[in-house]
């Protein structure tokens, strides 16, 4: 069930959280058996919360999200547990809190039950050596994404109806665009980064997958707002989704160029039947490019690495333990001039000048999430209409943007492709604008039912 029908379940008294976490941790185990998606299960500390939960329904103390299962990606600390960031150089040692995030759901009510497989420091390849690839709930002879990969696995499998992920150049759009997820890059300082390893100060953001816009609103109304302690964070304004399905006024802009120009048919369709349904509900399509996009990239990638090297360049003599991917993206970052990472980062301001520009005449920006479905283990190419590519020459092409700016953007599933596998469309708004991309994603959400469809082997 998604959240929101779990918590309508208990209402009803339909089922308990006692037996909604047991089946959850079953299906977890069932999961990772055929996908190798968890680091960890916290089978006593989530039974025990089922008890509580259990209690407080009965007694009518019941809180926003109690009872509600969720695993967490293992970058994330949650008290008491190791967090091994996917790597042999971490994860002896319990981690003496949880992470802001990790925290403000469970005083809510909702139960982590398992530390998810991550990308090694959430900036490696799609085989960590510490414990391997996350496979496809779609095809388990592909990959489910990174940097996010077991949260994604674990709920397209249907394990658990949401997760917790990071997000620095895709890691949370882009595992639930392959996986048919509805995933949420916040804007950036919108929800604290306390807790979490860090990989980019610059472009990192922490957000929710979920199975659907309804419930990524309600996670992300608990998740967001400062907490004292990460400075990026700051004081918002209630979050108010629009419950109207009328989206007349609603200027949605669909530019070209680099989102396109290498960009599956089947992908491109996908993002064209989103547009179709948004403008038969009263939106209007409006001009609006972005002459750099194709320039995000490679530049964002430029300040993640450069970053990154900061934080690891202390284990340089542990390097050897570190996939190979990891090693090669962070030399890149210690051999970058400053003058160049400078430069980047002036980039970064004439990229936000022309997405405001757009932003001047439009709502919402729709774009491919990433150009192809799934990437093919063990390799990890992508195919764009018949023509393989690398993995890395593509996932990013349109996520980047919202890091670089700090927009939020919104991976929307939108159907599946010839090969069985989803594919996705990101809605961009303007800075704490989330409402907006969460209001028209719900709207399309239930003219349609692709975030609905289960994998074969979940159903």
């Amino acid at each position: 069930m998604t959240v929101t029908d779990l918590l309508d379940a208990y209402a009803a008294g339909d089922t308990d959280p006692v037996a909604a976490v047991d089946d959850a941790l079953t299906r977890l185990k069932t999961a990772h058996e055929a996908l190798n998606c968890t680091i960890a299960v916290l089978d006593d500390r989530a039974r025990a919360a089922a008890q509580e939960s259990a209690r407080r329904w009965a007694d009518g103390t019941a809180r926003p999200l109690e009872g509600v299962p969720f695993g967490v990606k293992d970058v994330i600390d949650v008290g008491g547990v190791p967090t091994t960031q996917g790597s042999w150089n971490h994860g002896d040692e319990p981690a003496p809190a949880s992470a802001t995030v990790v925290r403000r759901l469970e005083d809510a009510g909702a139960i982590p039950i398992s530390k998810d497989g991550t990308t090694e420091f959430a900036v490696g390849g799609p085989h960590p050596p510490r414990f391997g690839a996350v496979r496809n709930p779609w095809d388990p002879e592909r990959w489910a994404g990174g940097s996010s990969t077991g949260s994604a696995a674990a709920v397209a499998a249907r394990a658990v109806p949401f997760a917790l992920g990071t997000d620095v150049g895709g890691s949370v759009r882009l595992p639930s665009a392959w996986c048919g997820l509805t995933g949420l890059k916040p804007t950036a300082g919108a929800i604290p980064r306390t807790g979490v390893f860090p990989l980019s100060w610059t472009t990192e953001t922490v957000g929710p997958l979920a199975r659907s816009a309804r419930d990524v609103a309600t996670l992300f109304g608990v998740l967001r707002g400062p907490d004292g302690a990460d400075p990026r964070s700051e004081q918002l304004p209630p979050l108010e989704v629009p419950t109207t399905s009328d989206l007349s006024g609603l200027r949605i802009a669909v530019p070209g160029g680099a989102f396109t120009e290498l960009c599956d048919a089947a992908v491109q369709a996908g993002v064209d039947a989103l547009v179709r349904e948004l403008v038969a509900a009263g939106a209007e399509v409006v001009p609006g490019e972005v002459p750099s996009a194709g320039d995000a990239l490679p530049i964002g990638y430029q300040i993640v690495f450069t970053e990154a090297a900061t934080l690891h360049r202390v284990d340089a003599d542990r390097w050897d333990t570190y996939d190979p991917v990891v090693v090669r993206r962070i030399s890149q970052g210690i051999v970058t001039p400053a003058v160049d990472y400078l430069r980047a980062l002036q980039f970064r301001v004439e990229l936000q000048r022309e997405l405001d520009a757009v932003f001047a005449g439009a709502d919402l920006v729709v774009v491919p999430t990433c150009p192809s479905t799934a990437p093919r283990l063990p390799d990890g190419t992508v195919v764009v209409d018949g023509q393989e590519y690398p993995l890395y020459a593509a996932q990013s092409r349109s996520t980047m943007l919202g890091n670089l700016t700090g927009a939020p953007g919104l991976a929307v599933p939108t159907g599946l492709a010839p090969d069985g596998c989803p594919v996705s469309a990101q809605l961009v708004a303007p800075p704490h604008r989330e409402a907006t991309a969460l209001w028209a994603a719900r709207v399309f959400q239930e003219r349609t039912d692709h975030h609905r469809q289960a994998p074969p082997s979940a159903t």
